[in-house]
């Protein structure tokens, strides 16, 4: 089959959550025999070989199958004869709502919103990253009960990183690094983290939170500035607190994660958690590196199930302090290391997939629903008049 994969952000060497996203379930499909094409954000290139081909701009005439999120998608790819499978695993408008309140922010949530009735019309296939998830966009499809829900959730690469580790600019030799992974968005939670780490006191332990511009933006949405003055509050300075100045390129950065002895990913009680998938918490599954969690959302679900870190109620920091002190110790790092190597093999990105590999030759049979109601539907919550949409 002929497959096309958007997605919105920049693909690269340096790629972001959506981008990597996108590339690894296109290597995947083209893995099991399709014919794949991916269109990305304007300056994107190929992270490495493949057989997926990069191109400028969609070409619906061509595609047998759409792949995409639903948040941007324009009116070609709901009205093609090609099937339409709506990437529903970034709770995009949960999101939002935990942005602070701007003209921008109303415009993007409605904007996002508005792709939801025209999808739930036209889609053939979702898929959702955990049983919350898949609740949320069963209700967005109530009226249509026979378009399959998938979970195909975030994976993993197929090889295991290569040994070796690079060292962190400002952080000691000899200290332990809690990794913070990714970006330091209003939903999570880095300060509980840091208060956390002013509980440790006089250790050798850096905390260390990346600050670099995402690839594709112009500017850091988090800077190191921004992170000094946060650790200030808190009476914590280098080498307690670190800032990672440079986004890893994917094929390295398993030099950053091999350096890291517990990675954390802490978020606030609000909707957005539950609706969570912890995407760079995989990188952690990657690498075989204890992870700390706040409780709420599929990755803290399973991690608590599983062992493979400690999950804390969030916004505690005597529970965030307490949580460390028992994984940076050996005997409890390796026992958490262990779970992690026992489960890894099931998230190969060859296995998440494999649900959209079984169900992309029986979509064909799904009917659709009709196009113009689902439009008006669309227009009224452009203007502001179809309230805030299914809320996260």
């Amino acid at each position: 089959m002929r497959v096309l994969f958007l997605t919105d952000d920049r693909l690269g060497p340096a790629m972001a959550g959506s981008a990597l996203r996108a590339w690894e379930l296109a290597n995947a499909l083209a893995g099991a025999g399709h014919e794949v094409r991916l269109t990305a954000d304007g300056g994107s290139s190929k992270p490495h070989d493949s057989p997926v081909e990069l191109i400028d701009a969609p070409d619906w005439s061509w595609a047998q199958a759409v792949v995409s999120p639903p948040w941007s998608l324009h009116l070609p790819a709901f009205t093609g004869r090609h099937l339409l499978v709506i990437d529903g695993a970034t709770p995009l408008l949960a999101e939002l709502d935990a942005m602070p309140t701007t003209p921008e922010i109303r415009r993007r949530r409605r904007t996002a919103a508005a792709r939801l009735p025209v999808a739930a019309a036209r889609a053939h296939a979702v898929l959702v990253a955990g049983a919350a998830q898949h609740d949320w966009w069963r209700a967005v499809f109530q009226r249509r009960p026979a378009v399959p829900i998938l979970e195909v959730p975030f994976g993993i690469q197929e090889h295991d990183p290569p040994e070796g580790s690079a060292e962190v600019i400002g952080v000691p030799a000899d200290w332990s690094v809690v990794l913070w992974w990714g970006g330091v968005w209003p939903w999570l939670d880095l300060d509980t983290l840091l208060a956390a780490r002013a509980r440790l006191g006089r250790v050798p332990v850096s905390i260390v939170v990346p600050t670099a511009t995402r690839p594709g933006g112009s500017l850091a949405q988090f800077t190191a500035t921004d992170l000094n003055r946060m650790a200030a509050r808190y009476a914590l300075s280098a080498p307690e607190v670190v800032p990672l100045e440079h986004w890893a390129p994917y094929d390295e950065r398993y030099l950053t994660l091999n350096r890291a002895a517990v990675m954390a990913f802490l978020h606030q009680a609000r909707p957005e958690a539950e609706l969570s998938f912890r995407t760079r918490a995989m990188d952690a599954l990657w690498s075989a590196t204890p992870m700390l969690l706040s409780s709420g959302g599929e990755v803290a679900r399973l991690a608590d199930a599983l062992g493979w870190g400690e999950v804390v109620e969030p916004g505690n920091p005597a529970a965030v302090s307490d949580a460390l002190k028992r994984l940076l110790q050996p005997e409890e790092h390796d026992r958490r290391r262990s779970a992690i190597l026992e489960h890894r093999d099931h998230w190969r990105w060859s296995r998440v997939a494999r649900p959209l590999v079984e169900a992309l030759p029986t979509l064909e049979t799904i009917p659709r629903g009709a196009l113009t109601p689902s439009l008006l539907r669309a227009a009224t919550t452009l203007i502001g008049r179809g309230g805030r949409g299914r809320r996260g």
